[in-house]
């Protein structure tokens, strides 16, 4: 069967399978009080079910049952989709748990370990490495240490990103559908399969994730989605030659944001397991972006991202056009915030290094030391009604208006800090 097709199977029947159960989630959720109350570093204003990791979980294995066993007549190799869903139901199960009772980030992280290195044991390591200009590198020994930071990197670069709605589940969609993209080129049906069948079940949680009836990932869905995508890289690079920086390209945000976030910690002499309200997305926030446009910038930037290297490992040097376009369009977003915060006194390497994660001083200058990013959510909302009640169009969380007055998200600096 053509791989195109097998690609669209996969993608329709998971995303109308995860469509169908999302809901059935969502009540579960209530039922068992696994949700997510309001709090400080929450943008919702009420509970929310964390079940929807849980709901994909199932979509993505029983649409592969369904299709090998009605549709396609090939037998999959349950071999390994076993291994991965003993992984699963390990990292669903510490993820339950977190969301439901709460459990220190330490011992999640001992339990993370524990799933890992039985991955390892069954033979899921990354034992050679493909470097540009370098080539392949066989790990040898080092394979055991290299496998476990994969692992742990994407699990936890996931859980951390996981804070604004459609920002994780955004990511983990670009992801596989490059996935998709590579796996088509190189012609290994299976990865196809499998990556069109996560992007679907996924697709479909994205809606359920910003619709007005809310259902989040979760601690479970977040780690599990993390865990998922380093194993579906893992198995296709060890089939055919993909480039590392290929490879980790969808996922620049979450490695940039969890980089930021330890070294943000270690300077300020905190825990590394110790929750806060600084990443990536929270600073743009403080910048004076809505929840929705700090979300599209990221996805924006992710994209970009992952077409130039898409270029790179396809040899189609047009795919940069598109990239450089999808980098100027998130660009052009943070410049029309900029025009509005410059009104203030903010000068644009100081928001640029702030949204980066170099510095915390931005805050200081716009006076919101100990605001939380709740705070400002509400105090973003209260102003937008004053200003639709008005007429006044916002710049900066679309980037395709002008703003007729000042906007309600601006951030306001005092005076005397500015000197």
């Amino acid at each position: 069967m053509d791989l195109g097709i097998v690609a669209a199977l996969g993608f329709t029947a998971a995303f109308l399978m995860s469509w169908l159960v999302q809901p059935h989630f969502r009540n579960l959720g209530f039922l068992t009080e696994i949700v997510d109350h309001p709090g400080y570093r929450r943008p919702h204003r009420e509970p929310v079910p964390r079940t929807g990791g849980m709901a994909i979980f199932l979509s993505f294995f029983c649409t592969l049952f369904f299709l090998e066993n009605v549709i396609l007549g090939t037998s999959l190799p349950w071999s390994w989709l076993s291994i991965l869903i003993g992984a699963g139901v390990g990292i669903l199960a510490l993820g339950v748990g977190d969301d439901r009772f709460g459990i220190h980030a330490e011992k999640k992280l001992y339990g993370q370990l524990i799933i890992i290195i039985g991955l390892m044991l069954f033979g899921q390591r990354l034992d050679v490495v493909y470097l540009p200009l370098i080539g392949s590198i066989e790990l040898g020994g080092w394979a055991w240490p290299f496998t476990l930071f994969w692992y742990l990197g994407f699990i936890n670069s996931m859980n951390l990103i996981d804070g604004l709605d459609g920002l994780a589940s955004g990511i983990s969609i670009v992801a596989s559908m490059a996935l998709v993209v590579i796996s088509l080129a190189v012609g290994e049906m299976f990865s196809t399969l499998f990556a069109a069948t996560l992007c679907g079940a996924t697709v479909a949680f994205f809606y359920w994730n910003i619709s007005k009836r809310k259902i989040f990932l979760g601690d479970s869905g977040s780690m599990w989605m993390g865990l998922i995508l380093a194993s579906l890289l893992l198995n296709l690079s060890q089939k055919v030659p993909i480039s590392l920086p290929v490879m980790i390209a969808p996922m620049i945000i979450p490695i940039w944001d969890t980089g930021t976030t330890i070294v943000r910690r270690y300077r300020r002499r905190s825990s590394i397991f110790l929750a806060d309200d600084f990443h990536l997305h929270h600073r743009l926030l403080r910048l004076g972006f809505s929840p929705g446009g700090a979300v599209f910038c990221l996805l924006l930037v992710t994209l970009g991202t992952t077409l130039f290297a898409l270029s790179d490992f396809l040899g189609i040097a047009w795919l940069g056009l598109p990239a450089m376009g999808v980098w100027m369009w998130a660009g052009q977003l943070g410049a029309l915030r900029h025009l509005q915060n410059r009104k203030h006194g903010l000068d644009l390497f100081t928001e640029l290094f702030y949204a980066l994660g170099f510095d915390d001083r931005l805050d200081k200058l716009a006076g919101q030391v100990g605001q939380n990013v709740a705070d400002i959510i509400d105090l973003q909302a209260a102003r937008q009604k004053v200003a639709e009640a008005k007429g006044i169009v916002l710049e900066g969380t679309s980037g395709s208006e002008t703003v007729v007055e000042e906007g309600p998200d601006v951030i306001h600096p005092p005076a005397k800090d500015l000197h």
